[in-house]
């Protein structure tokens, strides 16, 4: 085994095994601690931060490398950590993190739109404590990813797992999720869509300014948010700065919309805006040649 895929397998093992593993048996400031000391660490999931930051400096100005990296690696290690305390019993903990100037009943039976955005898999949970009733599409992990990253494909396990329990019946996987959101749209209960991944090929997309550029988003959704003219709201939930857990949860809207151009504009407007604010928050900068045209 090379020295590249021994350092991948280890930064899995801290990532998704070890250090989430230890959040559950510690007291939240001793995790935090822990998270914080080895997003410090230049070997600890270095290819994946160094991917981000590739992909980053051609869309954003990036003041400090080093800094942008850790921080990086700091949100994505506290998204994993709050995954595995939700899962064994320390839910309240991690909600206790997340600060709101807005009532979460601002999504109540309405379209709740995010991104791939800071340490957010709380928003499950904050949504099913304020009985919302949420749904989102998830994909399963693939079987493949075994054999090449088992400790990723582990944790990919728990969080299908975390999304099931938390939604029920209303855990949609995708493929086909198109037409089971159409009709939740008429339903009573809020549903969440991210929409800044690159779409799959082949199929229909749309344009949209992000930082300048035009960007590419799968149609459907847009399509079917301008036809059933449902009101809907933009969220994120970010790290706050310094060095600690707070999150903030940040709720924009409500809004409602006909027009599917109109709509994924002022979506690409929040998406740019948090780009520029904090960009090592976004966790899928590996992706930004496929999303920018």
């Amino acid at each position: 085994m090379s020295a590249t895929k021994i350092s991948q397998q280890l930064s899995d093992l801290f990532t998704y095994l070890l250090i989430p593993g230890l959040a559950v048996l510690l007291p939240a400031s001793v995790s935090h601690s822990i998270v914080y000391r080895t997003s410090c660490w230049r070997w600890f999931m270095a290819a994946a931060a160094e991917a981000a930051y590739q992909g980053a400096r051609d869309f954003v100005e990036i003041e400090d490398e080093a800094v942008f990296k850790r921080r990086w690696k700091q949100v994505e290690l506290l998204d994993v950590r709050d995954l595995y305390m939700m899962l064994f019993g320390r839910a309240q903990t991690v909600l206790s993190e997340v600060e709101c100037d807005t009532s979460v009943e601002l999504a109540k039976d309405r379209v709740i739109i995010g991104m791939h955005w800071g340490p957010s898999v709380s928003i499950l949970r904050l949504l099913r404590e304020a009985g919302l009733d949420p749904a989102l599409p998830y994909r399963p992990p693939e079987r493949e990813i075994l054999q090449i990253r088992p400790f990723y494909y582990f944790f990919s396990k728990m969080a299908a797992r975390y999304m099931v329990k938390t939604m029920g019946e209303r855990a949609v996987p995708v493929g086909g999720a198109g037409k089971v959101l159409r009709t939740m749209m008429d339903q009573e209960g809020s549903v969440i869509v991210v929409m800044d991944a690159p779409p799959m090929a082949g199929r229909p997309t749309m344009d949209s300014q992000v930082l300048g550029r035009n960007a590419i988003f799968n149609a459907g959704f847009p399509g079917i948010l301008a036809e059933k003219e449902k009101e809907f709201v933009f969220y994120a939930i970010s790290l706050q700065p310094g060095d600690t857990v707070k999150k903030k949860l940040e709720l924009e809207g409500p809004f409602s919309t006909g027009e599917a151009q109109e709509f994924l504009q002022n979506y690409a407007d929040f998406l740019s805006r948090h780009l520029l604010m904090d960009p090592a928050q976004w966790r899928i900068w590996q992706a930004a040649q496929q999303f920018f045209r």
